[in-house]
Order: structure tokens, then C-alpha cells, then sequence
């Protein structure tokens, strides 16, 4: 019993109190707690930076595919004489219809390969030097732009229709799906949810402005319709209502898919809709009530607003990229000493 007494007793070999090495066990334990909430904090910096990099690879990709398909849907006649230029659209590039963005495409391929290069070089350079949420704002916005300019290149020059901007747009989906889930699993759950609200939203707003857009004879004589898509015309046709209900029906049936499929395809599926009808909603801007492209271009900026804001709208979202298996100092126990 005595022996041991002593051995309590006994002071640290070093000649330290025994506060004093209590006082450095909290220290040390604290100082390792804040080293891993800052390596927490350089992942999470880490997961932004690796997301704002793959959709800044997306947007390149969106803008030279434009690029591609300005030059080669152009008439044989353009080369030889570039005033005689096409827009997507088909008509001539300097039609007072409507108004596109022709980047110098009037005075030869050159003045306009080079400008949009330009122009894609200072696209890639405001996306790398923003804050990581403007960075993803601006970043997506490019993409929906030149996802609506090539999508009327795709269905209008190239006759493929729907068909083929609907390929476009799964493809583009998955590009964007690659890009913004490298992050957590419970946070990108958390992330599909509120995104889908962003997806019935587009899908709402076509049906929305088709019939805001349809002419006055349409509500008494329903085959006067105005609508370009085959399979919604078959049910405009028959009358508004009939319409209205099979839209919804369409929407909660995509929404069910998005809550059940797996995480990946769930966001392919996810944005595939959102590109489709913001396409539809956009086609009215443009080809109906003659907007410009100025119109599709700012609702892609909304778009694209409403998806990083509910992706990271609190800072806690942000932090759930953080490992914290990190213990607050004032809660890890000290050494025993000596």
C-alpha cells in the first residue's frame, strides 16, 4: 500500500507538476484536433476545386461542339461568300427576325474561329479565378447557352428533331453528373433532392408557356393547336385538359424515377429533363415570340442560379466535405501522467 502511494506521490521524472503535464496533454490533443479540422477543410477546398474543374472541362466541350457545328452546318455557298452565312435557326445570319450572337461569322471562318477562341479563353479564365459558387453559376450558364445554340443547329440544320436534341441533352446530363459527384454520398443525396424541385420547375414552365403561347382560336377549336412535338400535340389536340393532366402525370412519373434510380444515372435522368424543357421553354422565347437569344440565355442564368444555390445554399453543406472525426480540444482527455 505504501509503495503505491509513493508511486502516485512521485513526482514527473523531468521534474514537471503533474498540472503542467496535464496542461501540455490538452495542448497537444488540441493542437491535433485543429490540425484535423484544417486537413478537413483542405479536402473539403479540394472537392470544390475538382468540381468547378470537371464542369469547366464540360463548358469547353459545350462550346467547341457549338463551334463545330456553326462551321459545318454552314452552305456550301458561305465559303466562297460569308455573308451568305446560316444560323441555327436556318435563316440568314443578319435576318432582323431574330437575334443570335454571329461572333465575326460574316466576315469568313478565320475571324470567326479566332473570336471564339477569344471568347473561350476568357470563358475559362473567369471560371478559374471566380469564388467557387459564381464560378459553377457562370460555368453552367455556358453550358445551357451553347446547349440551346447547338440543340437548334442539331434539329433544325441537321433535320434531327427532337431525337437528336434529346441525345444531346442525355449526353450533356452525364458529362454534368461526372462532374458534380465527387462529393459525399450523404451529401449528394441531400443535393439530388432539392435539385429535383429544379427539374419540375423546368418541366412545369414548358407546358406553362405552351399554353400561354397558344393562339385564341386554340380554346374553342383545340386542332388549331400551336406545338411542334409530335407526342404532346397528340394530347393538345384533344383539348387542354387532357393535356394538362397527362403533364402532370408526366411529372410525378419523372419525378418517381429520379427518387428511385442510383445516385449516378438518378442525376443523368435528373438533368436530361431539365435540359429538355428548358430547351422547350426556351424554343418560345425564340422561335415564337422572337426574343433573341439574349431570353434562353438569362433563363439559363436562372437555371443555373436556383441549382448552386439549393446544391450549397448553407455553409454547413459545404462542410459536410469536412472528416469530422475530429474532436473539439476541450472534450479529448488528457494523457495520464507520468
Amino acid at each position: 500500500m505504501a509503495n503505491t502511494l509513493d508511486r502516485e506521490l512521485q513526482p514527473p521524472k523531468d521534474g514537471r507538476s503533474e498540472l503542467a503535464c496535464k496542461s501540455e496533454g490538452w495542448k497537444d490533443n488540441g493542437e491535433s484536433a485543429m490540425n484535423n479540422g484544417s486537413d478537413g477543410r483542405s479536402r473539403r477546398e479540394s472537392t470544390v476545386d475538382l468540381i468547378v474543374k470537371r464542369l469547366r472541362s464540360v463548358m469547353v466541350a459545350a462550346i467547341l461542339f457549338s463551334m463545330f457545328n456553326t462551321l459545318a452546318g454552314q452552305p456550301a455557298s458561305f465559303w466562297l461568300d460569308p455573308e451568305r452565312a446560316i444560323r441555327g435557326d436556318g435563316l440568314g445570319l443578319h435576318n432582323s427576325v431574330n437575334h443570335t450572337f454571329e461572333f465575326f461569322l460574316s466576315r469568313g471562318w478565320g475571324p470567326y474561329a479566332l473570336s471564339s477562341l477569344i471568347y473561350l479563353a476568357l470563358a475559362f479564365v473567369v471560371v478559374s479565378i471566380l469564388p467557387s459558387k459564381a464560378a459553377l453559376v457562370a460555368g453552367l450558364s455556358c453550358i445551357f447557352g451553347h446547349y440551346y445554340g447547338a440543340g437548334n443547329w442539331l434539329a433544325v440544320r441537321w433535320s434531327l428533331g427532337f431525337t437528336g436534341v434529346g441525345v444531346y441533352a442525355v449526353l450533356l446530363s452525364a458529362a454534368i453528373a461526372w462532374a458534380f459527384f465527387p462529393i459525399p454520398d450523404q451529401m449528394s443525396d441531400r443535393i439530388l433532392q432539392r435539385l429535383r424541385w429544379v427539374m419540375m420547375g423546368a418541366m412545369l414552365f414548358d407546358p406553362f408557356v405552351t399554353l400561354l403561347g397558344q393562339p385564341r382560336s386554340y380554346w374553342a377549336h383545340p386542332e388549331t393547336v400551336l406545338e411542334g412535338n409530335p407526342f404532346w400535340r397528340w394530347f393538345m389536340v384533344r383539348g387542354w385538359q387532357d393535356y394538362v393532366l397527362m403533364d402532370l402525370l408526366y411529372c410525378l412519373g419523372a419525378l418517381w424515377l429520379v427518387s428511385v434510380a442510383p445516385r449516378f444515372y438518378a442525376a443523368v435522368i435528373l438533368f436530361t429533363f431539365t435540359f429538355g424543357h428548358f430547351g422547350g421553354g426556351s424554343n418560345w422565347f425564340f422561335y415564337v415570340w422572337r426574343l433573341g437569344m439574349e431570353a434562353p440565355v438569362i433563363y439559363g442564368i436562372v437555371l443555373s442560379s436556383t441549382i448552386v444555390f439549393l446544391s450549397f445554399r448553407r455553409s454547413e453543406n459545404l462542410d459536410s466535405m469536412v472528416d469530422h472525426s475530429a474532436v473539439e480540444p476541450s472534450r479529448v482527455p488528457g494523457p495520464v501522467c507520468c
